[in-house]
């Protein structure tokens, strides 16, 4: 139960995210392009000595499939919009964390807001060429046929042998629409910053500001650890927030917009969600 608890609230933060999701996601995969999401997840326990082996061809296993996928759709509004809690509103994201524990392979599923945790029992092949199912159940001892449910996908191998994109028929927040996924190649946070707000930047009195990848905020009067808040219901603004792992006790949040090629920061109000922002801006930054 504390590992499923961890689990979830990791993912959670994947999503805030709701997930770092497994530590949202938490544990980087290996970086492959400054982006951080894959062009254009972990595995099962290793096949027998009766069993095909891992290379077999057209054999997928749940290590095949290791990491954080993400909905390229999320992705693509995120870039343009830079306005997580906006966007949430007009269109669910939705990510996917797969990640060995132990000698199980939890999946977590959110839309950053709610998360759903099972494990991985199986990947079988469908019924057409590159289609798959995973089959899951709520824990990851002795299951019977009634107690499993299926995720269906889609999709081919790189050049490499990996898979990048996924078709995948999610069930809880997807209705089971096939939408493709991107493999992250860093972790969801580090993405998300970059995304929305990571950079160098300078205000009206020359006073520097900045905000890293890997969530370190520095402003003239402080420094903290930030994470971007993703889930709508937290503010009636854009949020940046003490990251709740490294700084769960942290009290910093501050609302930002952006206005053209202008980063707005303002002042939050409210001692628990939703915050609620100023109507003006305390400082309004240029990126250097």
């Amino acid at each position: 139960m504390a590992k499923t608890t961890a689990s979830l609230r990791s993912c959670v933060r994947l999503l805030s995210i709701a997930m770092p999701l497994f530590g949202l996601f938490a544990a980087p995969a290996p970086a492959q392009e400054k982006s951080g999401v894959a062009p254009s997840a972990a595995a099962a326990p290793a096949p027998s000595a009766k069993s095909p082996s891992a290379k077999s061809k057209g054999r997928v296993y749940v290590k095949d499939l290791e990491g954080t996928w993400i909905s390229r759709d999320f992705v693509e509004r995120l870039r343009a919009t830079r306005a997580p809690h906006a966007l949430a509103k007009q269109a669910a994201g939705i990510a996917i964390k797969i990640q060995l524990e132990g000698r199980s392979y939890p999946i977590l599923i959110t839309n950053f807001q709610r998360a759903v945790l099972e494990t991985i029992i199986d990947v079988e092949p469908d019924a057409k060429p590159n289609s798959y199912r995973l089959v899951l159940a709520k824990s990851d001892g002795a299951v019977s046929s009634k107690d499993v449910t299926y995720i269906y996908f889609r999709g081919e191998r790189n050049a490499d042998g990996r898979f990048e994109t996924l078709s995948i028929s999610e069930p809880n927040f997807a209705k089971k629409r096939f939408l493709t996924y991107l493999r992250l190649n860093d972790p969801l946070d580090n993405f998300v910053n970059r995304a929305v707000i990571a950079g160098k930047y300078k205000d009206a009195e020359g006073q520097a500001y900045e905000f890293s990848e890997t969530g370190e905020a520095v402003l003239p009067d402080r420094s903290f650890a930030y994470e971007v808040s993703l889930d709508p219901s937290t503010a009636n603004c854009e949020l940046i927030q003490n990251h709740r792992e490294r700084e769960p006790d942290g009290t910093d949040r501050i609302g930002f917009a952006w206005k053209g090629p202008e980063l707005r920061l303002f002042k939050v109000s409210g001692s628990k969600p939703p915050f609620k922002c100023d109507s003006k801006p305390f400082a309004v930054l240029t990126r250097q």
